[in-house]
């Protein structure tokens, strides 16, 4: 209420802030492409911790109207000194409305490739004559794309790619969202655009538009991999595994040329379950395989599952506590909260080195991400000597209580009665101690006690 009304006032942040001063839960929502920075360095000080944040991110397929709206409203190129705010054309060697006029008049005498250039340059939002009509025009888009869809060039199929993903979208100008409409372009363009044949897929896959049939999923599937395509393989050996066909999305992962990180990972977890064996029986060693190669190329899931591999070994897998502090180190610094838990749980007990003051910092890190774990270590910690900060110990037992930890609502319990790190509160302690003692904490009931005794209250 006291901020006033200006230009000079960077509101976002001021959210951000107070967001996460009331403790708020922060989900950052990033759309494809965008990435926070790896090195908050690169942030403003106060926001340096947004990055350690795991963040939500809109895939294509989940691509609302309302939500490319708001992207079209937010034309602002983001580099701390809007130096490109509202930036038309940063190109010199390209004259975007020139370029444009001449398509658009090749598109009106008749011109089936202009059609379909002018109807894709509106529906990416790359069409327009003048700086003030930048932005996405899906009427423009759609009239020229139905015009190129009802020909008989081979760019039909493309148009209809595009014009499936509209109807799925709701962005037909008078038309009601349709998945239907969507699925019967997606098939057409299917003959021919390789993209629309993996969306084909993604629509059998969720029965949207169509009936879900798992036997003919799993044969279009095939279908399409026939040239060879691994994305494909990669989605079939994903709808194998949600349906527990385990061996058989193995199968499709040996076969694929190309693994990805997060392919490696997706087979790592298979060996992990112990699909290879009945009855099942993990391989931790193939497990630990996969896991470390895409561990080695920054997958954070995958280097948190083989550092934990490292220091809970099993079978023929020994322990390893210097490899688990490297892996827990990747994922941590990538911002995997329970990475950094485990990582400050290391430092605190000397698995990999005796380092409260490490310990600390990756505890604040996970804390900062709601990581109970993290918060009733800190509300330990900062009781002891020569880390004393009663403020943060009750801040964190307080966080950590509030996840339902038994030992952090005793601990709550403790600095209530003490009053230490705030207002002594018999009452408030009282109820902590009784939640503590509920879960099995049996000092909390001692502790009741001595509070009925003191006050002579019986709760």
């Amino acid at each position: 209420d006291q901020l006033k009304r200006s230009e000079d006032v960077d509101w976002i942040r001021t959210e951000i802030l107070t967001a996460r001063e009331s403790k708020k839960h922060i989900v950052p929502i990033l759309i494809e492409g965008v990435e926070l920075p790896k090195d908050v360095r690169e942030m403003p000080e106060d926001l340096q911790f947004l990055p350690l944040i795991d963040a939500l991110k809109f895939p294509e397929q989940y691509m609302t109207s309302p939500f490319l709206e708001l992207q079209k409203a937010v034309i602002s190129r983001q580099d701390g000194q809007d130096l490109f705010k509202d930036a038309f054309n940063s190109n010199p060697d390209y004259d975007i409305t020139g370029d444009y006029v001449q398509t658009l008049a090749r598109a009106q005498d008749g011109d089936i490739e202009a059609m379909y250039q002018i109807g894709m340059l509106n529906f990416y939002g790359a069409a327009s004559q003048t700086p003030e009509q930048a932005g996405w025009n899906y009427e423009q888009a759609y009239y020229w794309l139905k015009k190129v869809s009802e020909s008989d060039s081979e760019l039909r199929y493309h148009a209809d790619s595009t014009l499936g993903r509209m109807h799925y979208q709701g962005l037909i100008p008078r038309e009601p969202q349709s998945y239907e409409k969507s699925y019967q372009y997606q098939v057409r363009a299917s003959e021919k655009d390789g993209f629309s044949k993996r969306e084909r897929a993604f629509l059998m896959r969720i029965g949207c538009g169509c009936k879900f049939d798992f036997d003919t999923i799993i044969d279009y599937y095939k279908e399409i991999e026939d040239a060879g395509d691994d994305e494909s393989k990669r989605a079939r050996a994903q709808f194998l595994t949600s349906y527990g066909r385990f061996e058989e999305a193995l199968d499709v992962y040996d076969s694929m040329e190309n693994l990805s990180p997060e392919t490696e990972y997706q087979i790592g977890l298979l060996y992990l379950r112990g699909v290879t064996s009945d009855p099942p029986r993990p391989d931790y060693v193939q497990a630990a395989f996969h896991f470390r190669n895409a561990a080695d190329n920054n997958h954070l899931n995958a280097a948190y599952e083989y550092a934990t591999m490292c220091l809970r070994p099993t079978g023929r897998f020994k322990k390893n506590f210097k490899e688990a502090e490297k892996y827990f180190q990747i994922a941590a610094d990538g911002g995997h909260s329970v990475a950094q838990y485990m990582l400050g749980y290391m430092y605190r007990t000397g698995l990999a080195e005796k380092n409260l003051e490490k310990a600390i910092k990756y505890f604040e890190m996970a804390k900062e991400q709601n990581n109970s774990g993290a918060a009733l270590e800190l509300a330990s910690i900062y009781q002891q000597p020569g880390y004393q900060n009663y403020g943060r110990a009750y801040s964190c037992a307080e966080l950590a209580a509030s996840h339902g930890m038994a030992e952090a609502s005793l601990i709550l319990g403790n600095l209530l009665f003490w009053g230490r790190g705030c207002e002594a509160d018999m009452d408030k302690a009282y109820e902590m101690y009784r939640i503590a003692y509920e879960h099995g904490m049996f000092f909390a009931g001692i502790m009741m006690e001595k509070i009925r005794a003191l006050t002579g209250v019986e709760y």
